[in-house]
C-alpha cells in the first residue's frame, strides 16, 4: 500500500469500475497486509453472517463432513468463522497468491484454488462437488459478475446451496442494475435453484447495509 493510502482508500480503488482482473488481483495482493486491520469484524460483519447462514442449511451432525467452498476467500475471515461453529472440509478460492497465503495461516483449509470465479468452468471443480459454495464480500465491480451464478450453480451437489452475502447498495452498480436478480430469478423460474432466503443486515459494513441471498440447488 502506498504511504497514507487508508484502507478506505484501497477500497474505492479496487471496487472502481472498468479495472481488468490483472489490476484487481495486484491491488489485492498489495492490500494483504492490511487486509485484516482494515475488514475488522467490528467495522465488517460479512463472514459472521455468511457463516451464520451455513450453519442454518447444514445440521449439526453434518458440519464435520458437509465441504464447503468459500468463494473470494481473501485471507480467510469466513473460513475461521466456519471453523469456529464446527466445519472442518473447507477449500477456498481466490486470484490472490498473497490473499490466499494469509488464509494458509489460520490452519482452516484443506485446499487452495488460485483462480478468479466467472461463467468460465473452473480447472480445478468438478460439477456437483460442494455442500455450500459461499461468498462474503465477493460480489461488486469488477470482482465476481453475475454470470458467476452459473459456474456457482455447476460445482454446488443437487440439494447443496449457494449464499452470497454483500453490500446491498452493490445491487444498484452497473455491473448488477437490473442484472443480477433478474438472472437470480430467472434460475428460479426454470427450476435451476429456489430461493431459500433474502434479507437485508443493518451495519453490514460500518453504516451501510448489506444482503444475504441463499439458494438450494434443485
Amino acid at each position: 500500500m502506498n504511504t497514507g493510502e487508508t484502507g478506505n482508500d484501497v477500497m474505492k480503488k479496487v471496487y472502481t469500475p472498468g479495472k481488468a482482473k490483472e489490476e484487481v488481483k495486484s491491488i489485492y495482493n498489495i492490500w494483504a497486509d492490511t487486509y485484516e486491520i482494515d475488514l475488522n469484524p467490528g467495522r465488517y460483519q460479512g463472514p459472521l453472517q455468511a457463516a451464520i447462514e451455513c450453519c442454518e442449511v447444514i445440521p449439526e451432525a453434518n458440519k464435520k463432513s458437509a465441504l464447503v467452498l468459500d468463494v473470494a476467500a481473501g485471507t480467510g475471515f469466513l473460513g475461521k468463522e466456519l471453523q469456529l461453529k464446527g466445519f472442518r472440509n473447507l477449500h477456498a478460492l481466490d486470484p490472490s497468491t498473497k490473499m490466499l497465503k494469509k488464509a494458509d495461516t489460520k490452519n482452516v483449509y484443506q485446499k487452495f484454488i488460485n483462480e478468479f470465479i466467472s461463467e468460465e468452468p473452473l480447472i480445478q471443480v468438478e460439477a456437483d462437488t460442494y455442500d455450500i459454495v459461499a461468498s462474503s464480500g465477493g460480489m461488486g465491480q469488477g470482482h465476481i459478475p453475475a454470470s458467476a451464478l452459473w459456474e456457482m450453480l455447476r460445482i454446488t451437489r443437487k440439494g447443496g446451496f449457494i449464499i452470497l452475502v454483500m453490500r446491498e447498495e452493490y445491487l444498484r452498480h452497473p455491473e448488477y442494475d437490473g442484472i443480477l436478480e433478474v438472472l437470480m430469478e430467472n434460475m428460479e423460474e426454470t427450476g435451476k435453484w429456489k430461493m431459500i432466503k433474502k434479507r437485508i443486515i443493518p451495519k453490514y459494513f460500518e453504516e451501510k447495509e448489506g444482503v444475504v441471498f441463499v439458494f438450494e440447488k434443485a
